[in-house]
């Protein structure tokens, strides 16, 4: 990279946790370069960077990919600048790229490597989960020769822009070392004798959970195998079967990958507040769309779906009133403020509303980064498609169902166990479903698995799309991999939402990475936001 952005990405993520707490305090204790403090320090900095970031919420999430994907809907135009999100996302992600090339220089000096496997895996984990976020997003960007500037070589200031297709060729590499060389008993030791060697404490995100470290990377070499299947399935396909039968497991139910602030020692997420409320004013409201796939009308006899009442909830006047985006006229209502403590005080909104606790909790609700219902999908639409296993409508029904209930458990879980003394979820959710009532909700037409595989396959993209209603960036990604997430005939989206397909570069980059820039948007036409990443359809 060039040199005045990495030296603002290394300032970046030397300070990044300056306000950390409780499990994070040892990021604050490394004042001078990030080349003088240790491994853990750093493994534990890298945690803390998954958190996601305020702007990112606000003028990404809010303002593009939930009305892309029609998962919500915005009511009226944010204050927020899609550049300042773009900035946000990109610093993130090459000051923690600083760090990680820090971590392999400590692990390359080691003389016993074999000792370094464990901690080399989560590394290796790591760097894929960042790096294929960041690349999702933008298409093709520095990274083999990225974040090394603190080395001092004039040949890592600016670094020119790699291929998407071959930085998802190294990252599932990795993946695939990562599975096959953790060593998951409980005290490894090297053929020389050494103990191999840990994060201990500093290893706030899994805990130093091996067996999980392990599913976690082979659950992540089946989402983005499947993710590029469409582009190169001569690489993805070999890939997704190993994943399903290398007998490593993938992340299976209450096995949820996220970023739990209450273990975190009660972890304030205050970015939390820019989730859905656009910075607290409020203007993300229940698309229709999302509206069709959990209810028959806008009634509470229609709702068939549990999850409806957990992810959102009635408009001022208490009722059920969704947003049909292009269509609907604005709702420009500062519905709840950061200051408030009454869900009730919706301001006069004429739409309906995200869950009040969605939005306000900061101390128990997770990020979920891989959740138990994705995998179930995934393996769904493998066996639908015969992708990396024989065609089986039967198995993927199965896991179809699967992934349904997963991630009813899952939020249910939530709302049952979210209780502050100003956010008390579990003194008003509804109860958790009956087994009669989950049959109930899985014999729906809207769900009920029967029929064609394209309408299989249909029904198992549309209930992975929902799954996704606090990842928006995976919902995204989906819609741009299959064009087959639900829409609402009714809506009328503008070109804005329905031909944009990546974030545009960070402005840094025309300035003080010029010559890569400029060789790069000239490959695209411009730094557009109509440019299809390299795995789109």
């Amino acid at each position: 990279m060039h040199s005045k952005s990495i030296f603002i990405y290394l300032l970046f993520g030397m300070f990044i946790c300056a306000s950390c707490t409780k499990d994070f305090q040892e990021l604050n204790t490394t004042h001078n370069a990030p080349s003088s403090t240790t491994i853990g320090p750093l493994i534990n900095r890298i945690d803390s960077s998954l958190f996601l970031g305020s702007t990112e919420q606000g003028a990404i999430h809010n303002d593009y990919y939930y009305p892309i994907t029609q998962l919500a809907a915005t009511a009226a135009s944010s204050a927020f600048v899609l550049s300042n999100g773009v900035d946000e996302i990109w610093n993130n992600y090459y000051s923690t790229l600083q760090d990680i090339n820090l971590v392999q220089d400590k692990i390359n000096a080691v003389a016993d490597q074999e000792s370094m496997k464990n901690i080399q895996a989560v590394l290796y984990i790591l760097r894929a989960y960042k790096t294929f976020r960041a690349t999702d997003q933008f298409g093709d960007i520095p990274y083999f020769k990225a974040g090394k500037a603190y080395t001092g070589s004039v040949s890592s200031f600016r670094v020119a822009y790699d291929s998407q297709q071959l930085i998802y060729d190294s990252l599932l590499a990795d993946l695939a070392w990562a599975v096959k060389n953790i060593n998951t008993a409980a005290s490894p030791v090297t053929t020389q004798g050494n103990a191999y060697q840990t994060l201990g404490s500093y290893e706030t995100f899994l805990g130093g959970d091996m067996t999980k470290w392990q599913k976690f990377a082979n659950s992540l070499r089946l989402r983005y195998a499947m993710q590029m299947v469409e582009k190169d399935a001569a690489t993805a396909t070999p890939i997704i079967q190993d994943a399903l039968n290398n007998g490593v497991g993938l992340i299976g139910d209450d096995e949820d990958i996220c970023l739990w602030p209450a273990s975190l020692g009660g972890y304030d997420v205050a970015s939390r507040w820019f989730s859905f409320s656009t910075g607290g004013t409020g203007l993300v409201r229940m698309s229709s769309t999302m509206w069709n796939m959990v209810s028959n009308n806008t009634t509470d006899a229609g709702i068939f779906d549990p999850r409806a009442k957990l992810f959102v909830e009635t408009n001022a006047a208490g009722n059920w009133a969704p947003y049909v985006i292009g269509v609907s006229q604005g709702d420009n209502i500062n519905a709840y403020t950061y200051a408030s403590t009454d869900p009730t005080n919706k301001n006069g909104s004429i739409y309906s509303l995200i869950n009040w606790y969605l939005i306000r909790d900061e101390w128990y609700i997770p990020e979920p980064i891989m959740t138990a219902a994705e995998v179930h999908f995934l393996k769904a639409e493998a066996y639908a498609r015969g992708l990396g296993a024989s065609l089986d409508l039967t198995t993927a029904e199965t896991e179809y169902k699967a992934g349904i209930t997963a991630s009813v458990n899952f939020w249910y879980k939530i709302a049952g166990n979210t209780k502050t003394a100003s956010e008390d979820w579990t003194a008003v959710a509804p109860s958790t479903p009956t087994t009669l009532e989950m049959q109930t909700f899985l014999a729906n037409p809207k769900v009920l698995f029967t029929g064609t595989a394209a309408d299989a396959l249909s029904k198992i993209y549309a209930q992975e799309w929902l799954s996704y209603f606090r990842q928006p960036w995976l919902a995204f990604n989906l819609w741009r991999r299959t064009g087959s997430t639900p829409v609402d005939a009714s809506s009328n989206p503008t070109s804005a939402y329905t031909t944009f397909y990546r974030l545009p570069y960070a402005q840094d980059e025309a300035v003080n990475n010029t010559d890569n820039y400029n060789t790069q948007i000239s490959k695209m036409g411009g730094n557009n936001t109509n440019y299809k990443v390299w795995w789109m359809k």
